[in-house]
């Protein structure tokens, strides 16, 4: 199954019987074609009309359409009918209504996400990884979510700190700024985040669950609350990874950004390069310790998203966040 990423501007996508279409000038001009069978979500970054049969064929077939702006900012999708495991959701909601599961998995999240940002740190030579570890049982102290969030706060500081010292001159950012980034490397960091919370939104709802319920992140209407909790596990090895690697090795350099909405962004003709890394980074597989298997990353996030739905049914005593070695 695949990802198709449209960067055109003033496109038109269609569904050609069995295959998907994309063309400028109402189909005269054909840039894409691709067999819809092969075809698991669509990401369209701009500008591109989508006709009414593609948007029937990807309701009925649980296709993920969604649209981004060329700065990354996520603005809105159709998504797969939820799922028939309505007993998860049921879960899903107790859980979140009980004050301390609700903190037994908040906690499991940031520990994942503290455990997998040292062996990161650590990996690449960065200075000062040791001190993620003593936040980590900092963490497993907590005794409510208060303290649990000014704990993760500290870290998250300490890391990015960390972080901002692998990157090359010109790249190197004093702290992680957001809506809108203040400089070209925080806005890739922002574009591979909100490119991950879209993966783990969609591994979430086909495991049954609802994305905006979650536990470390409060409910806020439009946010996916849950996507972001299963992210954090991620942001090291997967978005901060990719982002560490295309600037190190100068495959994005400065002249690939520009400010002219006020803040840097990624020019469109760089996308690719982005899209590439980010897709290869996705396929690469590595061992699930839990499961005993070599996984792709994108089915790891699907088989975190089933193990967290064990756990809430009652068929797993805690929630295992995924950790690499």
């Amino acid at each position: 199954m695949g990802v198709i990423y449209v960067l055109e501007q003033d496109v038109y996508l269609s569904k050609d019987g069995g295959t998907l279409k994309v063309a400028r000038r109402a189909g005269r001009e054909v840039l894409l074609q691709k067999p819809l069978i092969s075809v698991e979500e669509i990401v369209v970054l701009g500008n591109a009309v989508v006709t009414p049969a593609l948007l029937k064929h990807c309701a009925l077939n649980g296709i993920g359409l969604h649209y981004m702006s060329s700065s990354g900012t996520y603005y809105a999708g159709l998504s797969r009918t939820p799922a028939k495991n309505a007993p998860a959701r049921v879960a899903q909601f107790r859980a979140y209504l009980n004050p301390e599961h609700k903190l037994a998995l908040a906690r499991s999240f940031v520990v994942g996400k503290l455990k997998n940002a040292t062996v990161f740190l650590r990996r690449n030579g960065a200075f000062g990884w040791e001190a993620l570890r003593a936040f980590v049982q900092e963490v497993e102290r907590v005794v409510d979510e208060e303290a649990l969030r000014g704990v993760e706060g500290m870290a998250a500081e300490r890391y990015f700190r960390a972080l901002a010292e692998l990157l090359p001159q010109g790249f190197r950012f004093s702290e992680r700024s957001r809506r809108p980034p203040r400089d070209p490397a925080n806005s890739l960091l922002s574009l591979a985040y909100t490119l991950l919370v879209k993966e783990c939104e969609s591994a979430l709802q086909i495991a049954g669950l609802d994305p905006y319920v979650g536990y470390l992140h409060e409910i806020r209407y439009g946010r996916a609350s849950l996507a972001l909790d299963l992210a954090e596990e991620f942001r090291s090895i997967l978005a901060d990874s990719v982002v560490l690697t295309l600037l190190s090795n100068r495959r994005i350099t400065l002249d690939d950004f520009t400010d002219e909405e006020g803040y840097p962004r990624l020019r469109q003709e760089a996308w690719p390069k982005f899209l590439r890394a980010w897709q290869t980074r996705l396929q690469e597989k590595v061992r699930h310790p839990l499961l005993g298997k070599k996984l792709s990353y994108r089915q790891i996030l699907l088989a975190q998203a089933r193990i967290l739905t064990k756990h809430l049914l009652g068929d797993l005593a805690r929630y295992e966040p995924f950790q690499v070695r």
